[in-house]
């Protein structure tokens, strides 16, 4: 379903970049934070459909931030998918705990992220 909001949460502009080329011909809505502290402050003003979170971010990283999504009544349905480089057992097993979707270790491959973004949004 084209219209879709993702948001896109990574403190490197250049992955911010790359993953918003990968996803440009879905037709998704895309919006992008640099931070932890304003990808929280995007998600619960944007209600987004997915958040795609880095866990390594300034001000809230990404675990914080998806702890506080889903532990809030207005974002608790939001899915996200974790997109870091934090990729140790115990960074994986948290993201999943704390209601991650799908955890993607970068570096990525886009064909991968869309498979993912589509399973997250469409089942």
């Amino acid at each position: 379903m084209a219209g879709e909001t993702i948001l896109i949460a990574d403190d490197n502009r250049q992955i911010r970049m790359l993953v918003t080329a990968s996803l440009r011909t879905g037709g998704y809505v895309l919006i992008e934070a640099e931070n932890g502290e304003i990808a929280l402050e995007k998600a619960i003003a944007n209600h987004p459909d997915l958040v795609l979170l880095d866990v390594t971010m300034p001000k809230l990283d990404g675990f914080e931030v998806l702890h506080f999504l889903h532990k809030r009544p207005d974002t608790a349905d939001v899915k996200v998918v974790m997109l870091t480089t934090a990729s140790t057992k115990e960074d994986i097993q948290t993201g999943y705990s704390e209601g991650a979707v799908d955890y993607l270790v970068k570096p990525f491959e886009p064909a991968r992220l869309r498979e993912a973004v589509d399973k997250a949004l469409h089942g």
